[in-house]
């Protein structure tokens, strides 16, 4: 993560208030993501790839069908609608009032027993780290920035 200090006066509580920001260090392709499953397991690569293409279309045939989408230790895909209000269900018409389709995205969660927490099953495990390489700018010294050296969003 990094620190960025909030500049949105929009809300006082909030403004001129330093909060946590992910940083992405780049991009899991597929064929990556593939090659180390490959180094994982018996199966190829090639083979990762055919079924993993395979499941991309068999997933947007089954969203298209109005079903919700689960994959086990994943989470769950639903298509959600965008839309305008009509004044009566006779005026409602879907090219008028549905204005956009999205896809929410639910990761798998399971609930502690004992302190009946619930752990989503994509960041169970995962550990706090600020940047380096940002912490290098953060740290340096500030030279009367007005920040403090604290690297601005």
């Amino acid at each position: 993560y990094k620190i960025y200090m909030n500049n949105n006066k929009k809300n006082l509580k909030t403004y001129k208030k330093f909060y946590a920001r992910a940083v992405y260090l780049g991009t899991a392709q597929l064929a990556d993501m593939a090659e180390k499953i490959q180094s994982n397991c018996s199966v190829k690569k090639s083979d990762v790839l055919a079924v993993l293409t395979e499941l991309a279309e068999v997933m947007t045939t089954e969203l298209q069908d109005s079903k919700v989408v689960k994959i086990a230790g994943l989470g769950s895909f639903k298509l959600t609608l965008k839309c305008v209000g009509a004044d009566s269900i006779k005026e409602f018409s879907p090219a008028k009032n549905i204005k956009k389709v999205n896809i929410r995205f639910c990761p798998e969660a399971h609930v502690d027993a004992g302190s009946k927490t619930r752990t989503k099953a994509l960041v169970t495990g995962t550990k706090m780290k600020e940047y380096a390489e940002y912490n290098k700018i953060k740290t340096a010294p500030s030279g009367g920035d007005p920040n403090g050296g604290v690297v601005q969003p």
